[in-house]
């Protein structure tokens, strides 16, 4: 029966079915009979749920190439671990270590520290990401589906948030001041400790995802 669903909504709502197929039948219905009048009201969600067409070619693109099937699925946790936990962090503590050093010769060299890393970190990020949704898709999963694909979006915001502050001179609403800057590294400093958090909540929600 055709239900009028683009090819990959379709398959997303195959897989949510999935697990009903035991009870095809009920009450001497065919389980597609029962979902009949259901799925004209959900299919406009199962489209917007589903991984976009041109997204699914691109995954099917990267698949023909020869990677490992241990890369596909171990590559994208693998490089974010490392991220997190060798860049990442480091660059979070020399950050503060900086804000809060008595020795201003020292702070400068620490601040410059994590102005490098955490440049870097946030440009890798972004590769990460789109490493992290290539292999969700070339895995059958929906991007929209994850919480941890979700999760990464706010991640990402937050960064560039932080580092739009930084770049901008810690300027906060053209308040060029030598109270506003103070004003600008402050919320710096506590929007950066809070993608952190964000950091580990998605890091926590990526070993979840990946244990299912």
């Amino acid at each position: 029966m055709d239900f009028g669903l683009s090819p990959a909504a379709a398959g997303s709502f195959a897989c949510r079915v999935r697990p009903s197929v035991g009870v095809a039948l009920t009450a001497g219905k065919p389980l597609t009979m029962l979902l009949e009048p259901v799925v004209p009201a959900v299919a406009p969600l199962l489209e917007l749920a589903a991984n976009p067409a041109w997204l699914v070619k691109v995954g099917d693109a990267v698949g023909t190439l020869p990677f490992p099937p241990a890369v596909v699925k171990y590559g994208h946790p693998a490089l974010m671990g490392f991220m997190i936990l060798g860049m990442g962090t480091p660059g979070a503590v020399f950050g503060w270590l900086g804000r809060t050093n008595d020795d201003k010769v020292a702070g400068v060299k620490q601040k410059q520290l994590h102005e490098n890393i955490m440049l870097a970190f946030w440009l890798l990020a972004f590769a990460g990401a789109t490493g992290g949704i290539l292999s969700t898709v070339m895995q059958g999963k929906d991007i929209l589906q994850s919480p941890h694909a979700l999760s990464a979006g706010v991640v990402l915001a937050l960064l560039t948030a932080n580092a739009t502050i930084a770049y901008s001179g810690f300027t906060i609403g053209g308040d060029s001041t030598s109270a506003g800057r103070q004003q600008g590294r402050t919320l710096h400093a506590y929007l950066g400790a809070g993608t952190m958090v964000a950091l580990l909540v998605h890091g926590v929600l990526g070993v979840a995802n990946f244990g299912g």
